[in-house]
């Protein structure tokens, strides 16, 4: 070992791999200068922590929710309900007839569309059923059948009832006319409410 390496030993310089490869080198008459090779780089504990932990289970994939049937029940939700405090708070904001009759316009345009979705809906669903009858009856199942032929009935009921709530809507009658009956009174009182407030709030006191 020469002096230049030992004096890099002692004073700590090196590190002991490359003190060990100079000793071989040294001793095989291969090197005649110090070679110098890199120190591995410490690498952190948390890296190998991270790396030993399992990888998460994968989580099956969430079955797509059934869309809600629009059948005749979501039909009377629609026209059960009650407008008029719609209308007053509409008049608070535009007194005018002519907002009113649009605002009414929007609602029997929205009611149309509904019960448009509802015979879409009633005209795949009775498809469906006319299928499972013939599959069922090809396949010997009588009793299966007659329960669809009976659950067909009253499918078939619903959907003619369905079809008169239109025509009242295409006339303005029946269920459909307390939708708008309901608005414009709501409307009306607003109006009142507005003149109570600029004539009378206005009175000074006797």
């Amino acid at each position: 070992m020469s002096l230049f390496n030992f004096t890099r030993s002692s004073n700590g310089a090196g590190t002991v791999e490359e003190v060990k490869t100079e000793k071989v080198l040294t001793l095989h008459g291969i090197a005649s200068e110090p070679v110098t090779r890199t120190a591995t780089p410490e690498v952190p504990e948390h890296v190998f922590v991270e790396a030993s932990k399992s990888k998460p289970a994968k989580t099956s994939p969430e079955q797509p929710q059934a869309r809600a049937a629009n059948d005749i029940h979501t039909l009377y939700q629609y026209l059960e309900q009650n407008l008029e405090k719609r209308g007053y708070e509409d008049a608070l904001i535009n007194p005018d007839t002519s907002y009113m009759e649009e605002n009414v316009l929007y609602i029997n345009n929205d009611l149309q569309l509904l019960i448009a979705r509802v015979k879409m809906y009633y005209t795949g669903y009775l498809r469906t059923i006319d299928f499972h009858i013939d599959s069922r009856s090809r396949s010997g199942m009588l009793e299966t059948v007659d329960e669809l032929v009976t659950f067909k009935k009253t499918v078939e009921q619903e959907m003619k009832e369905v079809e008169t709530i239109g025509n009242d809507a295409d006339t303005g009658k029946g269920l459909c006319q307390n939708l708008v009956l309901g608005y414009k009174k709501g409307f009306r009182n607003g109006f009142a409410a507005i003149t109570y407030n600029a004539i009378f709030g206005r009175r000074p006191n006797p």
